[in-house]
């Protein structure tokens, strides 16, 4: 790469900070150009933050040179649930955390989708996502719909946690009619044949690139479970930043503690010289 290499498109993922304002501090001391506080994270729910508080907020990000991105609510808050008055809770909390977002000026809250249960029947899997697919297709649609119609300045990025056939599908619709939508690449997510058939996921993302805004980067020890530092697993993190330099994506380190965070864009930031 004939660039000097680009911190500020690094960021790390906030979940064990002791609050917002020590992320940011942590960013700046260690070199990372933003931060992503998740917002399954009791601490730093909206309505824990005052105005005053969400105004101090930005401007200690912005003397520290540090962006804010969020990571949505997730697992509990599912984007096709088939119940109206829980669809309603779920997109009260959702807009809540637009607004958090917006105050905050952050440029990208990252969500999860969905995919529908399935009954097994003796012996296999049985019909049920088949036959109530155009269902829970309408219901994903209108779910995610819901969220990027709430925002105003923030990127709305839909991850790849599943990107199964189901889920492909109704983000391609979404995709192809225009919706102010954008994409979250979990590279090692895509690799895991449980997320989606990993040939597919790659493919998916290559053929959208252009809405792709940020990449998650993280390992996996043999035998072990992801959200490992860099270089210890079988991530070919060389190969998706040749990829993903030149496009218009940011990298966040899905890797706790944050300490392997900052081991791991050190690891990024000595591999950068042999790309």
């Amino acid at each position: 790469m004939h660039m000097d290499f680009p911190r500020e498109r690094f960021g790390y993922h906030v979940v064990y900070d002791k609050d917002i304002f020590d992320a940011i501090s942590f960013a700046e001391a260690h070199g990372f150009g933003y931060i992503v506080p998740d917002l399954m994270i009791p601490r730093f729910w909206p309505e824990r933050l005052s105005g005053g508080e969400r105004r101090r907020i930005r401007e200690y990000a912005h003397d520290h040179g540090v962006s804010i991105s969020f990571h949505a609510p997730s697992d509990y808050l599912s984007l096709i649930t088939p119940y109206p008055e829980v669809m309603e809770g779920i997109m009260v909390r959702m807009r809540t955390c637009l607004d958090l977002a917006e105050d905050l000026e952050a440029e990208r809250f990252t969500i999860h989708p969905s995919q529908p249960l399935n009954f097994a029947s003796a012996g296999g899997e049985g019909t049920y996502i088949k036959d109530h697919w155009e269902f829970y297709k309408t219901t994903l649609s209108e779910g995610i719909t819901g969220v990027v119609e709430g925002t105003n300045s923030v990127k709305v990025c839909l991850e790849n946690d599943p990107l199964d056939r189901f889920v492909m599908e109704v983000a391609g619709g979404l995709l192809s009619a225009g919706l102010d939508l954008y994409l979250s690449w979990d590279i090692p997510k895509s690799l895991d044949p449980t997320k989606g058939e990993p040939e597919r996921v790659e493919s998916f993302f290559l053929r959208n690139i252009l809405r792709l805004r940020e990449a998650h980067l993280h390992d996996r020890r043999p035998g072990g479970r992801y959200h490992d530092a860099l270089g210890g697993g079988d991530v070919d993190v060389a190969k998706y930043l040749r990829l993903l330099i030149p496009e218009d994506v940011h990298f966040t380190l899905e890797i706790r503690p944050r300490k392997d965070a900052h081991r791991s864009l050190l690891y990024v930031e000595e591999l950068w010289k042999s790309l």
